[in-house]
């Protein structure tokens, strides 16, 4: 995934960068900014998908995919999972794999990228101008 961002490496990654949807996992991913990754996925209106390394400690994922050196995980409430559950040890939900449901846990460190769908944006409300002549 290449994303562009607007800032330096080393700032916070917003919600209005043009590189956060597609790039703030990934960019906080080496530096172990896993409280940022956290608020990023908190502040998604959707955790389109995840990309997750299978061999990290304490990851649960159906057996068969601990070979694969990195498996893209959709996390879209309502049509991958029920819910996603995110707290500073990382991400759990359950999904279905193979037509059986199973009960992931990805640790922040093996989460390595994603793609995030962002918050929506709160339109200005605009009054209604009178016109016209007053009698």
């Amino acid at each position: 995934m290449e994303s562009h961002h607007d800032h330096a490496p080393d700032d916070p990654c917003l919600p209005a960068c043009p590189g956060w949807a597609q790039g703030a996992l990934e960019l906080f991913a080496p530096q172990r900014r896993y409280g940022e990754m956290l608020e990023a996925c908190r502040n998604a209106s959707a955790i389109e998908c995840v990309i997750v390394a299978p061999a990290a400690p304490a990851v649960e994922i159906p057996e068969y995919l601990h070979e694969e050196e990195l498996v893209r995980v959709n996390l879209v409430v309502g049509r991958d999972t029920p819910e996603v559950l995110l707290d500073e040890w990382g991400i759990r939900c359950n999904l279905t794999f193979r037509g059986r449901r199973f009960d992931c846990a990805f640790p922040w460190p093996s989460v390595l990228a994603g793609i995030l769908k962002p918050p929506e944006r709160k339109r200005p409300r605009f009054g209604v101008i009178q016109g016209g002549k007053k009698d």
